[in-house]
Order: structure tokens, then C-alpha cells, then sequence
């Protein structure tokens, strides 16, 4: 029985000014390919399909489109759960009809048992006999799980989340074994599981800057194998390696582009207490990330010389090393990327400063509250904090905005930068 394990597509989702639907179209392609070339009998999606709650209708023309042609192959099922930016209700609305495409959808659970019914999934090989049988678990809220953290301290909220979740987890174990006594079972969950690196996101998912990660004590050991989602970095989170994030299948920050993208080729051992066969597959970089840092001339020759080998233009962080960002280098980069063909431009995403030299201290201490200071005083201490010391332009701008009426500002603003906020 092989399963294929992803997570945290969030179609939709946007980098500054750049969509990157044609990023996820490049994977769902390559993704199709794999399933078919590697025989896959499961896909397993661990939550967060989409970057919003609310997804716009391409992005749900992306999800319901692929589903579709994973349909037309011999896969003989999907199963998806919903993350924490999913809508649980949104996403489970279809779920009757995506059974057509033996897609099976579980967005959230209620705090009703008789909800957990559906999070048991008997899975097929490819030759129509169930092989296994996954506890499709989606984000769950802990309101749902009856936990109330409202008069609990630190380590009672632990013992609650712990106790209630492995309770689920249980009980689930319990419902497969008795329908299909002596199937390897497969979990899945979205969210923080054992303890996340400092540079993941994102992290804490429940309770949020109270308990972290939640205690792997919460899995039922006669699970062979666990999906997990949330975190965007491929890791095992247990000792014994039978539960894996499988991360997200694009990079989605500079940090994340510093780890290779994969999705996770598990082979279940037909033995129910059998260690399951995991092979890592990358997946290949549609558009890289590139950070470019130096001096401010530094940046521009590096820009000159700028080459990638991906399908799609690279998106651009500058880290500008001056005291004082010239006026000027926004538009001497732009003036460089805009040599590139339309369809081949990088997208220049972020300029930022790093100062060479620490910022001075301020002359004299702030009073205590912002209401005994003009806004022009704010201003020009902010700039003061910042070691500037060619303001003078900056405070005339910045006053003439603050001295506009209400019903002309988006007027001002257009007057004094050139285009509308």
C-alpha cells in the first residue's frame, strides 16, 4: 500500500505583488506525473489546501480542476483535511459531491462524537481490496474537545490538550480496529507536534505562546504512520519516525527557500506494528527566492549579472548594507529588471536597509504617553532613531500630509508620491 503524503499548498496565496498560481500549477503537474509513475494507491493532503478562509474562485478552480483529473487516472482515492486556514465548512461543503472523485473531505469535527465517524477512511489499493485505514484528523479547535483553559494554568492546559487529544486519537484507533480489525492505520493531523526549530513557520497553532508544540504522548502507538501538516519543513517529529511533516510543496519565505521541497512516498508494511518504508521526494523549485545583499553598487552589479535556471523569474530581496539608502536605487533596479523580457522580469519584492553603523541613542527621553507630542514631533524622532540626517524633505512632506483635510489626503498623497496609496 503506498500513500503519498503533502501539505500546506495554500493555493491562492500571494508574495508582494506576485500571485503564485502558476508556481502551484507547475506542482500540481508534476504532482499528477508522480502519482501515476510511482503507483501511488492513497494521496493523503494534510490541511491547508488554501491560503484563506475565503478563497478566490481561481483558487478553488485550481483545487476542484485537479481533483478532476486525479479522478480521470486510476487513483483510488483522496483524502483531505482541513488546516487552520481552511474553512472547515467551506471546504467540507462539496464533500458529497467530490465523493464522485473519491476525493474524501474532512474539515473539521464537532465536539459531538458521532462527528468522528467520518474521520474513519478504509483506503484502497489500486486493485479495489483495503489495505489500510486512515483516522483522517483535520485542525481541531480545542473548544471542540471540550478543553476550557479559562482557570487552568500552564501545565493544566497541557494535561488537557494531551489528555483530550490522545483521547481522540483513541477512540479513532479503536473505530478502525473494529471495522477493520488487523489493517495498518494511518493518522493525520495539522498541527504543532514535539517541538518546532526557532526559524519554522508557522508555529503555535493552539494556545498560542502557552504550550507550543503538543506532547507526541497524543499519538496511538497502533498508528503505523502519521500525516502531518502545519509546520512548512519535512521532518519526523518521533523517535521512532512514523510521524513526518511533509511541508509545504512550495517555498514560501526566504528561510523556507534554504530547505528543499518535498512531499513523502510512504509504503506501509502489511503487518499493523510494522515500520512503514518513507522515501523523500523533492519537489522541483518552479521560481527560486533570491536574496541579494550588499553595498548599494554591489547590488546593482549583482543585479546586472543576475542568472537562474527555474521555469519561472525569481522574486528578489534586497538587504541594502548603508547608512544612508540612496534616493535613487529603487529606480536603478527597476531600470536593470526592466532590461528582461516581460515574461522573464524578476519581481523586485523587498528593499530594505541595514545599517553599518549602530543607531544612535536618542538626546533626550520621549515623554510618557504619544498624546503630549505633535505628530510632526513623532515623525521626527522616528527619523532621529533611524541616525537620518537629511530630514528636512522628509518633515515637509510629512506635515503637509498631516495638515490636509479628510476629504482631500488620497489627493495629497497622489500629489506628493506620484500614485494612489
Amino acid at each position: 500500500m503506498r500513500i503519498l503524503h503533502t501539505s500546506d499548498w495554500h493555493l491562492g496565496i500571494s508574495h508582494g505583488v506576485v500571485r503564485r498560481d502558476e508556481d502551484h500549477d507547475h506542482f500540481l503537474r508534476w504532482l499528477l506525473d508522480e502519482i501515476e509513475a510511482r503507483q501511488i494507491d492513497a494521496l493523503i493532503i494534510a490541511g491547508d489546501v488554501f491560503d484563506v478562509m475565503h478563497p478566490s474562485a481561481e483558487a478553488q478552480r485550481r483545487y476542484f480542476g485537479f481533483l478532476a483529473q486525479l479522478a480521470a487516472t486510476d487513483l483510488p482515492q483522496v483524502v483531505v483535511i482541513g488546516g487552520n486556514h481552511d474553512s472547515a465548512t467551506r471546504l467540507q461543503a462539496p464533500s458529497e459531491a467530490l465523493r464522485a472523485l473519491r476525493a474524501h473531505v474532512v474539515g473539521g469535527i464537532g465536539a459531538d462524537e458521532a462527528t468522528w465517524e467520518r474521520c474513519v477512511v478504509p483506503l484502497r489499493d489500486r486493485a479495489g481490496e483495503i489495505r489500510a485505514v486512515a483516522l483522517a484528523v483535520p485542525y481541531v479547535h480545542e473548544f471542540r474537545l471540550g478543553v476550557r483553559t479559562t482557570d487552568l494554568d500552564h501545565q493544566a492546559i497541557r494535561r488537557a490538550f494531551t489528555e483530550r487529544f490522545g483521547a481522540l486519537y483513541r477512540g479513532l484507533a479503536d473505530l478502525a480496529e473494529a471495522r477493520w480489525p488487523g489493517l495498518p492505520l494511518v493518522g493525520t493531523g495539522h498541527l504543532t507536534l514535539g517541538e518546532a526549530d526557532s526559524s519554522d513557520y508557522p508555529q503555535e497553532i493552539h494556545q498560542v505562546g502557552t504550550i507550543d508544540g503538543l506532547s507526541t504522548q497524543i499519538l496511538d502507538p497502533r498508528m503505523q504512520y502519521v500525516a502531518l501538516g502545519h509546520i512548512h519543513r519535512c521532518y519526523p517529529v518521533d523517535k521512532d519516525r512514523r510521524a513526518w511533516y511533509s511541508g509545504s510543496p512550495l517555498a514560501m519565505s526566504l528561510p523556507e527557500q534554504a530547505s528543499p521541497r518535498r512531499v513523502l512516498d510512504v509504503t506501509l508494511s502489511a503487518d499493523p506494528r510494522g515500520e512503514p518504508t518513507i522515501e523523500k521526494v523533492e519537489v522541483p523549485a518552479p521560481r527560486a527566492l533570491i536574496e541579494i545583499r550588499g553595498t548599494p553598487d554591489e547590488v546593482l552589479r549583482r543585479t546586472y549579472g543576475l542568472k537562474w535556471s527555474e521555469p519561472l523569474p525569481p522574486l528578489l530581496f534586497y538587504r541594502v548594507l548603508t547608512d544612508t539608502m540612496p534616493t535613487e536605487l529603487l529606480e536603478k533596479l527597476n531600470k536593470v529588471l526592466d532590461k528582461s523580457p516581460s515574461d522573464k522580469r524578476p519581481t523586485l519584492i523587498e528593499l530594505r536597509q541595514e545599517r553599518l553603523t549602530p543607531i544612535p541613542r536618542l538626546e533626550e527621553e520621549l515623554p510618557l504617553s504619544l498624546r503630549e507630542l505633535e505628530p510632526i514631533q513623532v515623525f521626527s524622532t522616528l527619523c532621529q532613531s533611524q541616525g537620518r540626517a537629511d530630514t528636512d524633505e522628509l518633515e515637509r512632506a510629512f506635515q503637509t500630509l498631516v495638515s490636509a483635510r479628510d476629504e482631500d489626503l488620497e489627493e495629497r498623497i497622489a500629489e506628493i508620491t506620484g500614485e494612489r496609496p
